[in-house]
């Protein structure tokens, strides 16, 4: 996507901003069946599966309003990577409740102290490597004294007495040697008792969100919603398999911790099961119970159309490729100028195949109904080409007033580096979500 933009002068009404604030929210259509182990596969499971995840994030620390001195504790601390507090909890196949990580039980939440393998590694000594699982005990001996330097403050920041539990290595192969992995993070995990969704969105809101944000509406309101655990009388899930159910929600507060800036990031998820027989049609507001999405009041009055985004993912079995055939709204075609995005409508990333992708980005909009938000699918063959075609007639997007216009060539290209920096971001952020969504299965 980056690669694609263009210098191509812009006739919008108004200049692109990327301002610190955004929002997202993806819906996760998981349509792979489940098979059981025995004699030949039998399925347990025909009906699929969604997971919904509400984002807010800033790059600003007047907006997630953390201290300096914990900021500055933690960007001096290189092997940090990010700090994670979240209440998170699933049942395994038992029914048994379990924590954000293996060994931690339910009833318990946890605050992550992530840490770069990459640093953590070399404080591995010859005489460790000399020694029977002395790699391993390294790693956990720096991974602790690092999580135990950092900890009372984080603790004073979110009132909170999290004790150490654990380090948790994260890796894909248990056959690799630790200093050859390649993927994974090291965590040192602090539990305390956990508090419920809705207590946690509350806590964070009232600590860390500018009134300029809670007070915007849009997805923040979204992500409360989501937090209060409403069932709208579907049965609360306990490890069943049949019939449709839900998981209670969790929340997430994380602090990306980057050379050159810190990101946060409020996140509230849940998920649904056996709850869409057939993605013949999808329709992404319905999980949500709402029928209309509004973006947040801090965008009014200025044009930015990447900073609220509407992500759907969907995922069907090998041997089952699905593509899109068409959308009840616009259908964008390229970003390869601003003009592109400037009407609201429907950006399909990856249109066919086992995994389809799709953004619905607002333009000059600021909301957009649930029956707009549809869009079709069907099976596909693999050979034949792909046209989605769009039922919306083309709307006409007002062109500016000549005082109103960019100009200079300099001007122009600013505009375009924003917009690279916003689908980076997007992108960035879409990679977050998929890898909590992944690690769970």
């Amino acid at each position: 996507m980056i690669m694609v933009i263009a210098i191509i002068p812009p006739v919008i009404a108004q200049e692109l901003k990327n301002l610190p604030f955004s929002e997202n929210i993806f819906v996760v259509y998981n349509h792979q069946l489940r098979m059981g182990e025995g004699e030949g596969l039998v399925l347990i499971k025909s009906a699929g599966d969604v997971e919904i995840s509400v984002g807010l994030q800033s790059t600003s620390n007047d907006e997630f309003t953390f201290s300096d001195s914990l900021i500055e504790r933690i960007n001096q601390e290189s092997s940090v990577q990010s700090i994670v507090f979240t209440n998170m909890e699933e049942i395994d196949q038992n029914g048994d409740l379990i924590g954000c990580v293996p060994g931690v039980k339910g009833g318990n939440q946890c605050i992550l102290i992530n840490l770069d393998f990459e640093q953590i590694k070399k404080f591995i000594t010859d005489e460790d490597r000399n020694e029977m699982d002395g790699n391993v005990k390294r790693v956990q001996i720096e991974t602790k004294r690092i999580g135990n330097s950092l900890i009372d403050e984080i603790n004073q920041e979110f009132q909170s007495n999290a004790k150490f539990h654990s380090v948790y290595i994260q890796k894909g192969n248990e056959d690799v040697d630790l200093e050859k992995v390649i993927e994974g993070t090291i965590s040192a995990v602090y539990i305390m008792p956990k508090q419920n969704s809705m207590e946690l969105f509350d806590k964070f809101s009232n600590l860390f969100i500018s009134k300029k944000i809670s007070g915007g509406g849009g997805f923040y309101d979204i992500a409360n919603d989501l937090s209060n655990d409403e069932t709208y009388g579907i049965t609360r899930y306990e490890g069943q398999i049949a019939g449709p159910s839900i998981e209670f929600s969790t929340v997430a507060m994380t602090i990306f911790s980057d050379n050159d800036e810190t990101r946060y990031m409020l996140n509230t998820s849940t998920k649904y099961y056996n709850v869409t027989p057939n993605i013949s049609e999808i329709k992404p507001l319905d999980p949500l119970f709402i029928n209309e999405l509004k973006r947040s009041s801090y965008f009014d009055n200025e044009f930015t159309p990447l900073n609220s985004i509407l992500d759907v993912l969907i995922f069907t079995d090998e041997g089952y490729p699905i593509k899109i055939d068409s959308a009840n709204t616009h259908v964008i075609e390229k970003i390869s100028a601003i003009e592109d995005i400037a009407k609201k409508g429907w950006f399909f990333e990856q249109s066919h195949g086992n995994f389809v992708a799709g953004k619905f980005l607002f333009g000059q909009s600021n909301s957009v109904s649930g029956d707009d938000l549809i869009f079709y699918t069907s099976a596909w063959d693999e050979v034949s080409p792909v046209s989605i075609q769009s039922s919306l007639l083309e709307e006409t997007v007002e062109e500016q007033s000549p005082e109103e216009k960019i100009v200079g060539e300099e001007s122009e290209q600013s505009q375009y580096a924003i917009l690279a920096v916003i689908i980076v971001v997007a992108i960035a952020a879409a990679i977050y979500y998929m890898k909590g969504y992944k690690s769970k299965h």
